[in-house]
């Protein structure tokens, strides 16, 4: 009795238990693998999509000069990035929604067809500046008033909602809720039951508002235009993998 006690707790004998254990782990692993991909499955895309009232603006805008000084061109950008500021905390536009750090300095030339070389042909100086326009109403005349503070550079105003992650979620529930119906419709003409969700995942790698829509210039007898935001577009795809079992 002695001997064979001795025997089993042998290091070969342990060994030998511990890679049997290890195979029958990985045939169970496997076998259970092998079954949930033989699992029928129904894939389906669902798209949800709501529109929602844009409640901010964000414009850029620059001044660019030329010449030959580059003093009296940084001045002059500089003086004009301190009046279209003065302007907008006028219209109470807060300093956290005003943007003006960028300047760039670039050195320009022009070919000389005599020397046949390029030549210093003076400075170009320009400054950046984004405003953020949290009450729209005020558009129309943040943009009439930074033509008239001398900016020679200024994008159409790009739109977005405070509201839009909280629709962006609601879209999601769409797109699922749109996914499931068209499974029951399939798995119904197909005379099987539909399962459970085995997996589902969204086209979009992270919550980003679609590209808000240009503000439309509208006709007005005043002399500012004036600006009609419209909506923003909220869209949301997934895709949805149903199990299926027959009847």
């Amino acid at each position: 009795m002695q001997t064979h006690q001795r025997t089993v707790n042998t290091p070969t004998y342990r060994i030998l238990a511990a890679l049997a254990l290890i195979i029958i782990l990985s045939v169970g692993f496997s076998a259970a693998t092998y079954a949930s991909e033989q699992t029928p499955v129904i894939r389906l895309t669902g798209t949800g999509t709501l529109t929602l009232v844009p409640d901010t603006a964000s414009i850029s805008m620059g001044i660019n000069v030329r010449g030959d000084d580059l003093s009296t061109l940084q001045t002059a950008a500089n003086s004009t990035v301190s009046n279209i500021l003065t302007k907008m905390r006028v219209l109470s536009i807060e300093d956290k929604d005003l943007a003006a750090t960028n300047i760039r300095i670039s050195p320009r030339y022009r070919y000389d067809k005599v020397r046949q070389q390029s030549v210093a042909d003076g400075y170009e100086v320009s400054r950046d500046i984004t405003v953020t326009v949290r009450d729209l109403t005020l558009l129309a005349q943040v943009m009439s008033e930074a033509s008239d503070a001398g900016i020679n550079n200024i994008s159409p105003p790009q739109l977005s909602s405070s509201l839009y992650e909280e629709s962006y979620q609601n879209a999601l529930g769409l797109a699922v809720a749109q996914a499931k119906e068209r499974a029951l419709a399939l798995a119904e003409a197909a005379n099987v039951s539909l399962g459970s969700v085995i997996s589902m995942s969204t086209q979009q790698s992270a919550y980003r508002p679609q590209p808000p829509m240009m503000m439309r210039a509208m006709e007005s007898d005043s002399p500012q235009a004036a600006y009609q935001p419209g909506e923003l577009l909220v869209s949301a795809t997934v895709d949805v993998v149903f199990a299926i079992f027959p009847e």
